[in-house]
């Protein structure tokens, strides 16, 4: 069975500011309904609910590793080096924000094997930059230090676009969307 994720995450959050950042973004969350079209924030939060999910993110990233698919809920969060982004079957390179020419070469290994953002040149423009400040929504690898991981939620982007923008202004200062099924 397919499953569909959804990362909120930022390219430069880490540490207190980044528990803080995910922190209200789970608030953001549980405070809507996913059956509700749109779905809005505004509802009631369960506090313990928000502490049950860092909970888990804390003893993750103290692990080094971010949880498994299968042990996910619905919403969890991922803090630590070693949180990985990935829009799996629906994956494409990087995309050029000036020319729309997707980076068909681009290989992630580096980013894997370093952590270190790596930088890219457009092959057709000329445009270099950072590859996060690339069209990124449907990379197949990414790397941070936080974020906010959705399961089989509706599409936020197209259901609940105010819920969404939220979020992209809460989980950091460099805030990414990427979305995948499975």
């Amino acid at each position: 069975m397919s499953r569909f994720l959804q990362f909120y995450f930022s390219l430069n959050d880490s540490g207190s500011v980044a528990e803080q950042q995910m922190t209200e973004a789970v608030r953001l969350v549980l405070s809507a309904d996913p059956d509700d079209d749109p779905v809005e924030a505004g509802g009631p939060v369960d506090e313990a609910r928000v502490e049950e999910i860092m909970s888990v993110a804390h003893s993750a990233a103290q692990d080094g590793h971010p949880l498994p698919l299968e042990e996910r809920s619905d919403v969890s969060v991922d803090l630590g080096p070693g949180a990985t982004v990935s829009a799996f079957s629906d994956s494409l390179p990087p995309e050029c924000p000036q020319c729309h020419e997707l980076l068909s070469d681009w290989d992630p290994q580096e980013w894997w094997d370093g952590g270190d953002e790596p930088e890219e040149q457009c092959p057709s423009c000329g445009f270099t930059a950072l590859v996060g400040d690339w069209l990124i929504q449907s990379t197949p690898y990414a790397r941070t230090e936080c974020g906010l991981v959705l399961v089989d939620w509706p599409s936020l982007e197209e259901y609940g676009p105010e819920l969404h923008d939220a979020l992209l202004s809460t989980v950091g200062s460099r805030p990414r969307y990427v979305s995948g099924h499975v």
